[in-house]
């Protein structure tokens, strides 16, 4: 069973659902996708009947939580979901197999009680639940501590009017170690044995060491080919401790000289607003589908002939300096691009976005990739 919702549904995966009848559980965002009859609508009784022969469940958000959680009867999978979503108890779960970690959570309104010379730079200041890179800051020096305490008292309430408490929720947050190395992005799922099945792998990349977005994510067949066994074997050391069984799960990590550090695990579903959709675009697949239906990927026969290929999923998120009148030029920007495999457009008057790009670059000419991850997108805009 899928659960949309109002955030983003793609035209791919409403023509899944079409096609392939899976349950949707009937609400406002699956009504508003797609006409009367064109989805298999389940009510929430007929869910819960799902639920409790053990099908399994996948939502586009994470707004879907506090249904699921009410709903389920699977007291595993709550507390898989309790586990990722809360990052202080995620964290503390990984204790286990890094003790020397360090991280302490506070209260948000004692942070401006927090003495700043006692900390140690670099460190992460984040919500304990939270999402999409919202309240996130990388701290070198005290005048970041001050410029981010100052964002969090702007913005603090429009987070809660742009998300549900159950993705983000301002009155925790985590001061957590900096953790060097690569950053990697994983689809994945733990199956009925609890064994993790890897359905996606990307490189997230950054523009500088202080930069924290989400502008650009690579996927190809050198990148999965490198981190597919030892990613695979930390996510079955990691549910040694979890215990979760039919569980999706899209978590962050880094590479730092071998060691697999996990960031965060977002329980439930894949790569947020459908970007896991470059599984489809890339490798032919949709991640949502597999899942459900418990496939494992065949890697070697879907990467074959794509070794000089790299696909990237890039979030067009808007300057500062962005005014209500301008407009963002899409033709110009997929004009600098060898292959846009699909560009998916937001109402960035409405959204936090202007919309999502997927394209397939030459592994050997990279060029594109590189300027459009240092571009603040104010040369697209009319």
């Amino acid at each position: 069973m899928i659960i949309l919702d109002k955030q983003y549904v793609s035209r791919e995966l409403r023509d899944y659902l079409t096609e392939s009848r899976v349950p949707v559980l009937r609400n406002d965002a699956a009504l508003a996708a797609a006409p009367e009859g064109a989805f298999r609508l389940v009510s929430d009784d007929e869910a819960d009947a799902l639920l409790a022969q053990g099908d399994r469940i996948y939502t586009t958000c994470e707004n879907s939580l506090s249904w699921v959680l009410k709903h389920s009867p699977d007291k595993g999978l709550q507390k898989g979901i309790a586990l990722c979503k809360d990052k202080a108890a995620f964290r503390r779960m990984l204790s286990k197999i890094y003790p020397d970690f360090l991280f302490r959570e506070v209260d948000a309104a004692d942070l401006e009680k927090v003495d700043f010379s006692a900390l140690k730079t670099p460190f992460i200041l984040k919500p304990s639940v939270g999402f999409f890179s919202v309240g996130v800051y990388t701290i070198f020096s005290e005048e970041d501590w001050k410029r981010a305490l100052e964002d969090i008292r702007l913005h603090s309430d429009d987070w809660k009017k742009e998300y549900d408490e159950s993705v983000v929720a301002n009155t925790r947050f985590i001061l957590e170690q900096y953790i060097g190395g690569e950053e990697y992005a994983v689809d994945f799922y733990y199956d009925g044995e609890g064994k993790a099945v890897i359905v996606n792998i990307f490189h997230h990349e950054f523009a500088s060491a202080e930069d924290v977005s989400d502008r650009l994510y690579c996927s190809g067949a050198s990148i999965i080919r490198e981190h597919l066994q030892p990613f695979t074997e930390f996510f079955n050391r990691m549910n040694e401790e979890m215990g979760a069984r039919n569980l999706p799960i899209h978590l962050e990590l880094r590479v730092d000289n071998g060691r697999i550090i996990p960031i965060e695990a977002n329980p439930l579903r894949f790569a947020g607003w459908c970007l896991t959709d470059l599984s489809l675009h890339a490798y032919g697949f949709r991640t949502y589908d597999y899942f459900l239906r418990d496939i494992r990927p065949d890697w070697d026969a879907l990467l074959k002939g794509k070794e000089d290929k790299i696909y990237s999923f890039i979030v067009l998120n808007p300057p500062a300096s962005l005014k209500s009148g301008d407009v963002f030029n899409y033709d110009r920007l997929c004009a600098s691009f060898r292959n846009v495999m699909e560009l998916r457009r937001i109402d960035y008057h409405a959204g936090p976005v202007f919309g999502f790009l997927f394209t397939e670059t030459l592994a050997s000419d990279r060029a594109e990739l590189d300027h459009i991850l240092r571009s603040d997108l104010t040369e697209y805009l009319d």
